[in-house]
């Protein structure tokens, strides 16, 4: 017995299902497949069939585009070809362009099929390259061959051309002489049983001597070819004859090659197919934003929000469960409310999760495999509105239970329906209780009170309902499980406009406990709307809570983002800071040196080395300002207060780590004028210490002392390629300083070729430094043109 009967498939519309993924398909193949598309009851085959439409949603999320254009269904063609019959110009042009269309399909394939699985498909895909290449070089087009068919085909051809030239140009001058061009109707040539011919009057016919082939209806015109052409035409007739039978024989051939090849055809037409079908899935998959549900091995039956497939977008999802708790499910509502369309999207779901399709609900959804999916649904609940009967419904109720099993769904809309109340509720019970005892899953539809109360009652039977707005009188379609619905004909009828004394009669004809029933479900219907609106605005509150926080840490990270960049910025500009004053420094120096005596070297070269030392050390800070910031350049606070300067004072300045003499007193503004050598500068007095306040440990190392730290270190070459010209002649500047002190009289500046523009740049630095006694660029051995050889004066 298969998953589904087509009766099954009729009631829940699963032709439709299939014609929209039919419409999906690129190719006949394609379209056949999804046409036959069948569920299964197999574990491993729903998976490899699902498993197939996953890889074509990835393998369409990038955008892929097969090229099945060319390809149609060449198999009846190829059956026939594989019996020995000659194949017509037609079919064989189209397999020719069907083994040409399935080529390009392969190399898309292997060259952007994205996953393994499409390129593995695309490398199974046979080709057969002997027979494309003839087809391609034989068949012109649908209804001719090529000239390069064969040999004798060409020369044939050749001499029907000849022929006809020939006899066409007869004719022409026939046409254009001035005696025969007034026995003829029309000047024009024309054909009559394959032969050309002049069309004469037919009072003339006897000045015109030929073959009449034809005569115009009313009899006015003859169809005569001269006697003149009459051989050539015997001849061109001959020759079209054999050019026939040539075509025929190669046409014979190629239908044989393709009756040899018939097995890779046919394996390649169903490998073609079998890919489009594959690709509908997929497109049809994120048409319907589906996806893949677990396969439940515990029999659990979950559906998140859940779409009919064959409704527009604005269905109303639902969730439902079924199998942990309870095995039945009992829906109650009034009409209209979607009970049965509720019930045929769960039968269409299932159907379509077992065929290997991805189903339209939310990513988390489960299914157990069925054996069998069963159904009866009323054909007045149908689209056709037709008309059913109770026999007909306990035929199929009845056909049912005799096949059903645990693995089998069970689908029943209005249970009991068509008879005597009573009777119909006492036969839904039955059916609902044997059920159960089957362990069918089981979803039933019904308006009888008496199966709400029996819901109530048995473990494994639930009751649910379909939301119904009384105020608008409009359903609502959401699914409530684990409450009953109710029909709420009278609120119905009152909003109607029925006078309200007979709706007051109607409640009371109303059973006592059908009173009781209906006020409890009302009661807990408009609890259950109330707390569904307290959720729903908990939840609107904690979507605009997440909301603020998230704003505020957008804002918090702009802040430190700013903050960031502040820094940055002060950073850049202490940095700026800091070289406009090693610039000044070294621009100091270097006057110092062009107009000291050689006296003061000693004195000069110990103060460049403090200046240099001083602005290193600012450097450093300004890099990393989590270290805090000390000596006096930077200070904050002033130092400890000292007897007031004057005039002609010897003090200390630490940060220079030199000394100097008071030249004027400090101004209003606490700065002070001083000299140290012949440099005189402006100082804020916390700068300055009094000379007598000086620990030994302040006190400026000598020259001795420097020459001796310098000797040790200083090496006799400088090495400064890749450095800009700035860059290289301050370091070149200091490394002077450092190998007097050290006492070198030779040094090695390694400045590279390149350009030539660093070499010349230090060429003219040395130029104007009085300590260089004399400079050349070095020998090959030494670096050629790339160094350059400095002496320095003792």
């Amino acid at each position: 017995m298969p998953v589904v009967t087509d009766k099954v498939k009729k009631k829940l519309e699963w032709e439709k299902v299939i014609q929209k993924l039919a419409k999906l398909t690129q190719t006949p193949l394609g379209e056949e497949i999804s046409q036959t598309l069948e569920p299964s009851a197999k574990a491993n085959e729903i998976e490899s069939k699902q498993y197939e439409t996953g890889e074509a949603v990835e393998f369409l999320c990038r955008g892929a585009h097969v090229p099945f254009g060319g390809i149609s269904d060449i198999r009846p063609s190829v059956d026939l070809a594989h019996r020995g019959s000659v194949l017509g110009m037609q079919a064989l042009y189209d397999i020719g362009i069907f083994l040409a269309s399935g080529r390009k399909v392969r190399t898309y394939l292997l060259t952007k099929g994205g996953t393994d699985y499409f390129v593995k498909l695309g490398a199974s895909m046979p080709l057969i390259p002997k027979l494309q290449a003839e087809l391609e070089r034989c068949v012109f087009s649908p209804n001719e061959l090529s000239d390069n068919a064969s040999p004798v085909l060409e020369l044939l051809r050749r001499e029907l051309a000849r022929l006809e030239n020939r006899i066409r140009d007869h004719l022409d001058n026939m046409i254009r002489s001035t005696n025969t061009r007034k026995y003829l109707q029309e000047a024009l040539i024309t054909m009559r049983n394959e032969r050309y011919v002049l069309p004469v009057k037919q009072e003339y016919r006897q000045q015109v001597p030929g073959i009449v082939h034809d005569q115009s209806a009313s009899g006015a015109t003859l169809f005569v070819e001269p006697l003149t052409t009459f051989e050539l035409g015997n001849r061109l007739r001959e020759v079209h004859t054999k050019e026939k039978q040539e075509a025929e024989r190669i046409l014979a051939e190629l239908s044989y090659m393709v009756g040899q090849e018939a097995g890779l055809l046919s394996t390649l037409s169903v490998q073609l197919g079998q890919l489009d079908f594959i690709l509908a899935k997929g497109k049809l998959a994120l048409i319907q934003d589906a996806s893949l549900p677990r396969i439940s091995d515990a029999h659990y039956l979950e559906l998140r929000q859940a779409r009919n497939p064959l409704l527009g977008e604005d269905v109303v999802p639902v969730d439902i469960w079924l199998g942990r708790d309870f095995q039945a499910l009992v829906i109650t509502g009034p009409n209209t409310g979607g009970k049965t369309v509720l019930i045929k999207t769960v039968g269409l779901l299932v159907l379509m999760h077992q065929s290997g399709l991805h189903i339209p609900t939310q990513a988390g959804s489960e299914l157990p495999i069925f054996k069998h999916v069963f159904c009866d649904i009323g054909d007045e609940q149908s689209i056709e509105q037709s008309l059913s009967t109770f026999s007909g419904h306990m035929g199929n109720i009845i056909d049912i239970l005799q096949h059903c099993t645990a693995d089998s769904l069970v689908l029943l809309d209005e249970l009991g329906a068509g008879t005597d109340p009573s009777e119909g509720a006492a036969l839904g019970m039955a059916v609902l209780e044997y059920l159960t005892e089957k362990q069918a899953m089981t979803i039933a539809t019904t308006h009888y009170s008496e199966l709400k109360a029996f819901a109530y009652s048995q473990p494994k039977v639930e009751n649910a309902s379909v939301e119904f707005d009384p105020i608008t009188l409009q359903p609502t379609y959401r699914l409530v499980i684990g409450l009953p619905g109710r029909s709420n004909a009278l609120e119905i009828a009152t909003r109607l406009g029925l006078d309200q004394a007979i709706v007051t009669k109607a409640r009371s004809f109303l059973y006592y406990a059908d009173a009781q029933a209906d006020a409890l479900i009302r009661s807990l219907t408009e609890k259950r709307q109330q707390l569904d609106r307290l959720i729903a605005d908990a939840s609107n509150a904690k979507l605009q809570a997440e909301k603020i926080k998230m704003e505020l840490e957008e804002r918090w990270q702009e802040l430190l983002s700013k903050k960031g960049g502040l820094i940055r910025q002060a950073q850049e500009e202490a940095m700026l800071t800091v070289n406009h004053a090693r610039r000044e420094s070294e621009r100091i120096i270097r006057n110092l040196r062009k107009k000291g005596s050689s006296l003061l070297e000693k004195e000069r070269t110990q103060l460049a080395e403090a200046t240099r030392a001083a602005l290193s050390k600012v450097q450093k800070l300004v890099h990393n300002k989590s270290q805090p910031m000390e000596g006096p350049l930077l200070a904050e606070k002033p130092t400890k207060s000292d007897p007031p300067l004057e005039a002609g004072q010897p003090i200390y300045i630490p940060h220079l780590k030199v000394k100097a003499t008071v030249i004027d007193p400090p101004n209003p503004e606490g700065d002070v004028k001083v000299q140290a050598g012949i440099l005189k500068m402006t100082l804020p007095v916390q700068q300055i210490q009094v000379a007598t306040a000086v620990d030994k440990k302040q006190q400026p190392p000598s020259s001795h002392t420097i020459a001796s730290a310098k000797a040790q270190t200083i090496s006799p070459e400088l090495d400064f390629r890749g450095l800009t010209v700035d860059e290289a002649l301050y370091l070149l500047d200091k490394y002077l300083d450092d190998a007097r002190l050290a006492g070198l009289t030779r040094v090695r500046l390694i400045h590279g070729k390149g350009t030539g523009a660093l070499r010349q740049a230090v060429h003219d630095y040395l130029n104007g430094q009085p300590g260089i006694k004399s400079f050349s660029l070095g020998s090959y051995k030494e670096g050629g043109t790339g160094v350059t050889i400095a002496h320095l004066k003792e």
